[in-house]
């Protein structure tokens, strides 16, 4: 006998997830879309990440076939939670029906009007701003200080820069902490400032040495910051964020700068927003068991 044909896949541009799967209903169709745009494949891995996860890397066949068998199980308990939900909605309606000043019923439908005007807004975001689902990565340059290599933070939202202890002595200058300006630093959070060191050579690109003064803390914070370029050195240093090229510029001179890119997610650990030494998988199911406990707080 001979086989049916896969129909074309459809899609146009500003397609958002929805409107993907009611085009495609054939699974093939469905998942060749999807392994073609990015922004529909990011989309999917938002709402079902354990999903993407068992789709991604895969052929277009063996994607398609994972799909079918997901859509049988997610179909039974899908059924289920939209029977629940149209019983829900009848009730309320009698109810109001009834009683136009039922509190209870008011309520409910002032959040489905919400809900509506969310799910509008998030699709506009989808096809005007998809980028928006992305993470944003913070902005770290390449540097040494005193032979050592280190990742600075750059921060113009923090008054001064700042280094670690940890940092101070893998660099080999704990020795240059000025104790008299120990104290405590309060912000977000606070820390234990041990001093100051008056000159630090920040190495930029391996010939441009910046002088800039900072402050030691015992600690800074929960993600193993090492060096913190704040505003006071930026500023010394007449420095530019160049976001649309994605560097770092300092002032050599009269009109004379010199640039330094902006490190990429391969080039920064889990601790720094990166992606060196990112567990894909493991981040997934986490989010998913995340997301099925707040379905379930939902439905208490």
């Amino acid at each position: 006998p001979a086989q049916a044909s896969t129909p074309t896949p459809i899609y146009y541009q500003g397609m958002t997830l929805e409107d993907a799967l009611m085009s495609n209903p054939h699974p093939i169709a469905l998942v060749t879309i999807l392994m073609r745009h990015e922004n529909l494949f990011k989309e999917l891995n938002y709402h079902q990440p354990n999903l993407a996860s068992k789709l991604r890397n895969k052929s277009i066949e063996e994607a398609a076939k994972v799909w079918q068998e997901e859509l049988v199980k997610g179909g039974i308990r899908g059924a289920m939670a939209q029977t629940e939900k149209m019983q829900k909605e009848h009730m309320m309606r009698i109810r109001l029906e009834k009683n136009p000043g039922d509190a209870e019923a008011e309520a409910y439908f002032d959040k489905q009007k919400h809900q509506k005007e969310i799910e509008t807004q998030y699709r506009e975001m989808m096809q005007e701003y998809p980028e928006a689902m992305g993470r944003i990565l913070m902005l770290y340059i390449e540097a040494k200080v005193n032979g050592t290599s280190i990742q600075a933070f750059v921060d113009s939202g923090a008054q001064s820069t700042i280094m670690s202890l940890k940092c101070a002595e893998a660099c080999g200058i704990d020795h240059l902490i000025d104790t008299r300006f120990a104290g405590m630093a309060v912000g977000v959070g606070t820390g234990k400032i041990l001093g100051r060191i008056h000159i630090v050579q920040l190495s930029i690109g391996g010939s441009h040495f910046f002088p800039c003064t900072v402050t030691v803390m015992e600690k800074m914070g929960q993600q193993e910051m090492d060096f913190l370029l704040g505003l006071d050195m930026l500023k010394r240093h007449t420095c530019q964020i160049d976001l649309e090229h994605g560097v770092l510029r300092f002032k050599l001179g009269a009109g004379q700068y010199m640039a330094t890119p902006f490190l990429h997610e391969k080039d920064l650990d889990e601790t720094r927003g990166g992606t060196r030494g990112f567990d894909a998988d493991k981040a997934n199911r986490e989010l998913e068991e995340f997301r099925e406990q707040q379905r379930k707080n939902d439905g208490d």
